[in-house]
């Protein structure tokens, strides 16, 4: 499903603090080794390191990765079945230099929710039915024209996803995030993928013409909740 995408395989550990340097989250929720190092706990921040690299010897190109990783998490979890402090994340990203009518943002994102209704759509193999599709909208004030020309890509895209929007109230990400979902087994609405717009890899190329999408999905997740059959 995600044939546009370079697959990579990432090491179990990065460099020490890869994720609370790059994103405002705290260093507590990853586990930090005694070498300078840190187990992966989003590799979506990783993904953002090797983009970056590539940037730097190409700042033309677009850079797209992908990947599967298992990765670990110290902090609590939702008392729910199916949740634990380490899982399966896939995870993409997309970053390269922006173009007019924020046509990079606009088709990063697409593509990334495409994505994840095609990995939906596979999942009935695995005897998983994923009725209701939903991705709901935090936008910025600022991101409000992105936000129209989103929805507008979404609507001609996938036709059969429900858009609605929620007022932006986070400082993770760029003033743009989609949260995509289905209606799980036992009835209620879980959205498996985040869709996020971020300012890492500009800020590590010190360019402010760089535009990064970045993504995750609940593997795990999924034939766990989805799973009908």
């Amino acid at each position: 499903t995600a044939r546009d995408f370079e697959a990579v395989a990432l090491s179990p550990v990065a460099p020490l603090g890869v994720c609370s340097v790059l994103a405002p989250t705290a260093q507590d929720r990853t586990l930090s080794t005694t070498r300078g190092s840190e187990v992966v706990s989003d590799p979506t921040n990783v993904l953002a390191l090797l983009a970056a690299q590539r940037l730097a010897k190409d700042p033309h190109a677009d850079v797209r990765l992908c990947t599967a990783h298992q990765v670990l998490r110290a902090q609590p979890i939702p008392k729910q079945s199916g949740f634990s402090r380490h899982f399966r994340l896939f995870a993409m990203i997309e970053a390269g230099r922006g173009r007019p009518d924020d046509g990079f943002e606009v088709d990063a994102i697409a593509r990334h929710v495409a994505v994840y209704d095609a990995l939906f759509d596979a999942a009935s193999s695995l005897g998983c039915t994923a009725p209701d599709r939903r991705a709901t909208m935090y936008v910025s004030p600022r991101r409000a024209v992105l936000a129209q020309r989103v929805r507008e890509r979404l609507a001609a895209t996938v036709p059969h996803l429900t858009l609605v929007e929620e007022a932006f109230d986070s400082r993770y990400y760029d003033g743009l995030r989609v949260f995509f979902g289905a209606r799980a087994a036992n009835g209620e609405h879980v959205p498996l993928a985040d869709v996020g717009l971020f300012d890492w890899v500009a800020r590590l190329a010190a360019n402010r013409k760089l535009r990064c999408v970045a993504s995750g999905f609940g593997l795990q997740l999924l034939p766990l909740l989805f799973r009908t059959g």
